[in-house]
């Protein structure tokens, strides 16, 4: 076991003005326990140095092994704070959006439109009307879907013919971090049913369908899923084959298709154990099987989310109490499950480094949070193996620039967390601080947020 394995995310870990080992972000002055006493806790911080990183290595990798152009779309699902995706507006890429919401919010950050696409599932006309309205290109993603925009052109309701579509086909194979990530075949494993996309058996029935209804479909999409590492290569490259095939049938008969988007889901080392996501080979897949299926494309369209911003963002969470119970050794923090809610749902894996005293001697703690239930633990039942622990210690939870701060809540009328932003020699605060009562209750009708 190697003690820091994690600092090629974007930290290094150096002695402060009084001697002790502190863990700081790379290039940047101020450690990550002085942070969290300077700020409220729990407080997210992003460090857009690594964002940089991660999105330089992407295009590294295609810009060597492939010789078309591409574009990066960034599913802004995986995170949405403002400051983060302008950032990465700043840096040329466009928006994968899962709901109108998401696309609006790169029309106000300044993306331009044919920079972004939608692609979502359990679409209602409502969604499509605002869509076609922002002038942002539709994924389609059912038969049902289509043949409901076809009858809003029809009769007016939005306009005729919209921009160029893409529609999005189920490839016959997935792959994902856990169950709930999959996107692609019939069934997980376990049985649950995936929703996504248009079946195989269906693909020449659509593009005939929106052909013969005026529309334009320029380009395919396929999806595997989520959290997929370098294991998962194969199947990528089994899915990446079977749209190619499918591809090339569209072309022959005659559907002018110039555009393909490989989806996202790239995942992160975020267990020790774990490989790196090889972005090389990954270039190479699709390069070599775009050259072998004889297809040169317009574009070909990327939508890395987790895989750009996951590990550059980290959770700062303060202990209130260290405490033994029933023969184990509790650690409390000033997070829970509402605040930080990617343990409790998915059950993953969360990198804990101890900042306060980062080489301390090492015992085993379970870690918990301040919601009341039992589900609310960060370690559920394999104790965690830290530096020492001690009451008023600052702990940070690695990885949580994805998903994280999205997915939480108000449960227990626990405001969510504050957020900051390091960007080069600046620590931005993109929030006001954790979120107060008032906050939580202004969107109440009639006001409660006035405090009485």
């Amino acid at each position: 076991m190697e003690q820091y394995w994690w600092l090629y995310k974007g930290f290094e870990i150096h002695k402060n003005e009084e001697g002790q080992n502190k863990v700081y972000f790379k290039s940047y002055p101020i450690d990550l326990e002085s942070i969290a006493r300077y700020n409220p806790t729990p407080v997210y911080v992003m460090n857009a140095d690594r964002v940089k990183e991660k999105v330089a290595t992407v295009r590294r990798a295609f810009s060597t092994y492939y010789k078309g152009k591409v574009a990066i779309h960034y599913a802004v699902k995986a995170n949405y704070i403002p400051h983060l995706l302008q950032l990465l507006a700043e840096m040329g890429c466009g928006v994968d959006a899962a709901s109108p919401n998401e696309a609006r919010l790169g029309l106000r950050l300044g993306i331009p439109a044919e920079k972004i696409m939608f692609t979502g599932t359990s679409v209602s006309d409502a969604d499509m009307k605002e869509l076609t309205s922002m002038k942002v290109r539709i994924n389609i993603d059912s038969f049902s879907q289509l043949q409901r925009l076809v009858h809003m052109m029809k009769t007016g309701e939005v306009p005729s013919p919209p921009l160029p579509l893409s529609i999005r086909i189920n490839p016959n194979v997935g792959a994902g971090g856990d169950q709930y990530s999959i996107t692609g075949g019939a069934k997980t494993a376990e049985g649950i049913p995936i929703k996504f996309g248009i079946e195989e058996k269906k693909i020449l029935q659509a593009f005939d369908y929106a052909y013969k209804n005026g529309l334009v479909v320029d380009t395919l999409h396929f999806h595997i899923g989520s959290g997929w590492l370098a294991q998962d290569m194969a199947a990528f490259q089994r899915a990446l084959h079977n749209v190619l095939r499918i591809y090339r049938e569209l072309m022959d008969a005659g559907f002018s298709l110039t555009r393909l988007d490989v989806g996202g889901g790239t995942g992160i080392r975020n267990r020790e154990e774990q490989s790196h996501f090889p972005w090389d080979k990954y270039a190479i897949v699709i390069a070599t099987s775009l050259e072998e299926a004889d297809i040169k494309l317009e574009l070909l369209i990327l939508e890395p989310g987790a895989g750009l911003v996951s590990d550059s963002g980290v959770m700062l969470t303060t202990v209130n109490t260290v405490e033994e119970k029933n023969g184990v050794e509790h650690v409390y923090v000033d997070s829970g499950m509402g605040i930080f809610p990617s343990v409790r749902l998915y059950h993953g894996w969360c990198e804990i480094v101890n900042v306060s005293h980062p080489d301390g001697p090492i015992r085993e703690y379970a870690v918990d949070g301040n919601a009341c239930e039992t589900g609310d633990t960060f370690t559920y039942d394999q104790l965690r193996p830290l530096p020492e622990v001690r009451e008023g210690d600052v702990l940070a939870f690695l990885d949580a620039g994805d998903y994280a701060y999205p997915e939480s809540s108000t449960y227990c009328l626990r405001g969510r967390a504050h957020v900051m932003l390091r960007k080069g020699d600046q620590l931005i605060a993109c929030t006001r601080g954790v979120e107060s009562l008032d906050e939580i209750m202004s969107r109440f009708i009639p006001n409660y947020s006035e405090s009485k």
